[in-house]
């Protein structure tokens, strides 16, 4: 597995961004002559960047033998929509990165191959970048999801939260920014597979676990954790592993690896 930082000019916010990307490697079982990669775009969270995945996690070990390429884009303090400030992050994340990733790399064109996921902010972005884009992302995957704006707003006095949903947040209540609206109007033969986790003992639990529910009412094909832990990659890093095993779940069955030595992470 290779791992590499991506700088681009990007023509939908008109500045330059960088990207962290994992990509798979000679050497590997990964690297397949007839087939293209599986594709995982993973956010960050609030007041964190690119790297945190790459820093706090076990995400290298685990893809290192897996046929995924993991792109991992810096998102700011954006909640990944298209801002009341201008800024157009969802249209950077779900149009702009996904082709760009096409120019440049071997990657599958099948939505079902293609993962979308964060954790906290990254989270909320995950699933409202993902579900208003099914016809690209066929998997949603929302660690610890700040799934309410105006619930976590209060939590976050840096980031300037009027200039993202306009004042008193009022463009949450946009179809394209509330997750809960989207999940009761997306077509049921565009669904995504969504994976959901979140600790008991964070603060976001309770809007997770109605987040859950709404998925359930609406006859989603969900896959949810919960178990001990707090806002933190303590608890994320297993559920990282769980993730894997989900979506890859037919690469595992076919002999391919997740961690440095064979299925140690399972």
């Amino acid at each position: 597995m290779a791992w590499g930082t991506i700088r681009f000019p990007s023509r939908t916010l008109q500045m330059p961004v960088e990207a962290e990307v994992l990509i798979p490697q000679c050497g590997y079982k990964s690297l397949r002559q007839e087939g293209h990669y599986k594709v995982i775009l993973l956010m960050h969270g609030a007041n964190n960047d690119r790297t945190e995945w790459l820093l706090k996690s076990q995400i290298y070990d685990m893809v290192r033998e897996l046929p995924v390429l993991v792109f991992m884009p810096s998102g700011k303090n954006s909640f990944y929509v298209n801002g009341a400030n201008g800024y157009r992050y969802m249209d950077f994340i779900s149009l702009e990165i996904p082709e760009l990733i096409e120019s440049l790399f071997p990657v599958s064109d099948k939505r079902e191959d293609w993962l979308i996921a964060g954790e906290s902010m990254g989270g909320f972005g995950a699933v409202v970048c993902g579900l208003n884009h099914t016809d690209r992302f066929g998997n949603i995957g929302c660690f610890s999801g700040a799934l309410d704006v105006r619930e976590i707003a209060p939590q976050l006095p840096g980031i300037r939260m009027e200039y993202l949903f306009g004042e008193e947040c009022r463009g949450a209540d946009l179809k394209e920014n509330n997750p809960f609206q989207l999940v009761q109007d997306t077509e049921k033969a565009k669904r995504p597979k969504i994976f959901v986790c979140c600790g008991e003992q964070d603060s976001l639990f309770a809007v997770n676990q109605r987040f859950y529910e709404c998925l359930k009412q609406q006859d989603y094909d969900v896959k949810v954790f919960w178990g001990q832990g707090a806002h933190e990659f303590c608890y994320w890093n297993e559920r990282l592993k769980d993730m894997f095993a989900w979506f890859c779940e037919k690469e595992l069955r076919e002999g391919f690896f997740m961690g440095r030595n064979g299925n140690d992470f399972l």
